[in-house]
C-alpha cells in the first residue's frame, strides 16, 4: 500500500480522532481542529511515528480560516490524496417537532454540516491529484428511505450533505476525483451517547478499510463499505 496524504476534519475527538489513530500507523495525516491545545494533545499522543502527523487550526464555518488552513496543509503535505469531512455539530433540539424547531438551530447546523463540507472541498480539490478521494461523513438519519421524526436540523443537514455528495461526484469525475458519503453507524461518542452499538475504534476501522479499498466507488451512500439506499 502506497503511503497517502490524508486530511481529516474534526480530528481531535470522537470518530475523527479514531481515524487519526488508525490512518497514522502508515500514512501522513493532518487533522483540523478549532482549538490549538486540543490539536497539540491529539498529535502528541502519537509522537514517535516516522510519517507526517500534524494539525491546523480551522473552523469549517470560516472561509478565511479554511483558505489559510489550505496553505498550511499544502506546506505540510504538498498535496492531499484523501479528504475525510468528519467535522459536524448536533444541537440538542431533537425532542422538538419540525414546526417547533428554531430557524437558528436549522441554519447553524446546516452551515457546519453541509456548507462546511462544501467549503472544505472548494479549498482542497485544487491540491488533490487525479485519483483523489473524498469521504463525507453523513448519517442514516439523513436517509430519505428511512426518514423518521425528530432531530429536524440534523436530519436536514445530512440529507443535504448526501445531495451535495451526488453533485460533487458528478462534477469532480472529470478530474479523476471520487466522492462518497458514509454513515459511520451508531457510535459511542459525545454525539452518539453511551448506549450506541459501536465503539469509536470499530467504526473507524470500517471507514479505514473502505477509504483505501481498490474498489472505491463514486457517488454512493454506504455503511461499513456496503451501499445503502439514499
Amino acid at each position: 500500500m502506497n503511503q497517502k496524504n490524508i486530511v481529516i476534519t474534526g480530528g481531535n475527538r470522537g470518530i475523527g480522532n479514531g481515524l487519526l489513530k488508525i490512518f497514522s500507523e502508515e500514512h501522513n495525516v493532518v487533522i483540523t481542529v478549532r482549538d490549538k491545545e486540543k490539536g497539540e494533545q491529539a498529535i502528541q499522543e502519537l509522537k514517535g511515528l516516522d510519517n507526517i502527523l500534524d494539525y491546523v487550526v480551522m473552523d469549517v464555518n470560516s472561509n478565511e480560516m479554511i483558505l489559510n488552513g489550505r496553505e498550511e496543509i499544502k506546506e505540510k503535505l504538498g498535496h492531499v490524496d484523501l479528504l475525510i469531512n468528519n467535522a459536524g455539530i448536533f444541537i440538542k433540539e431533537h425532542n422538538l417537532q419540525a414546526i417547533e424547531t428554531s430557524d437558528e438551530t436549522i441554519l447553524k447546523t446546516f452551515n457546519t454540516n453541509t456548507l462546511g463540507v462544501l467549503r472544505m472541498c472548494k479549498s482542497i480539490v485544487p491540491i488533490m491529484p487525479n485519483g483523489g478521494r473524498i469521504i463525507n461523513v453523513s448519517s442514516g438519519m439523513g436517509q430519505l428511505d428511512d426518514m423518521e421524526s425528530g432531530f429536524t436540523a440534523y436530519r436536514l443537514s445530512k440529507t443535504s450533505l448526501n445531495s451535495l455528495t451526488k453533485i460533487l461526484s458528478k462534477e469532480l469525475s472529470n478530474l479523476g476525483i471520487k466522492v462518497n458519503t458514509i454513515c459511520p453507524g451508531w457510535v459511542r461518542t459525545d454525539m452518539g451517547g453511551d448506549n450506541a452499538t459501536l465503539s469509536i475504534k470499530e467504526s473507524a476501522s470500517h471507514i479505514f478499510a473502505f477509504a483505501l479499498d481498490d474498489e472505491f466507488p463514486n457517488g454512493q451512500f454506504l455503511r461499513h463499505g456496503k451501499k445503502i439506499p439514499w
